[in-house]
């Protein structure tokens, strides 16, 4: 972060947590963002501690059934193709709706520096 930003927030009368809210939080904000969406996506696929936990079954009583779980199963297990490979388009649309929905309330909270130094 550049000094100067707190600097400035001190000679305005700014305490520590006004000068996280308006200084550091906004300087960090892209990266918050980039870490926020890689990590939403990364949650929509959890498949291998499901697959381990249960044997690739989704058991005891289904509770470790994960919609990439089931695309597993009904492919490889069951080879119902066309299901599963359906299954992979919902799921891809998706997490592509979800990315979109980040993206566009990112342009509202996102702060990117403007490049004057």
């Amino acid at each position: 972060m550049p000094t100067e930003l707190y600097e400035a927030a001190e000679v305005d009368g700014a305490g520590n947590l006004r000068k996280f809210l308006s200084v550091t939080l906004p300087m960090l904000s892209p990266v918050i963002f980039f870490n926020l969406v890689l990590e939403t996506i990364h949650g929509f696929q959890g498949f291998t501690s499901a697959f381990v936990l249960s044997g690739g079954t989704g058991g005891p009583v289904d509770s470790t059934l994960m919609y990439t779980l089931q695309l597993y199963i009904k492919g490889f297990a069951n080879f119902e193709m066309g299901y599963a490979s359906a299954m992979a388009w919902v799921f891809l649309l998706t997490i592509g709706l979800v990315t979109v929905v980040l993206f566009r309330t990112g342009r509202f909270w996102v702060h990117y520096s403007d490049g004057d130094d």
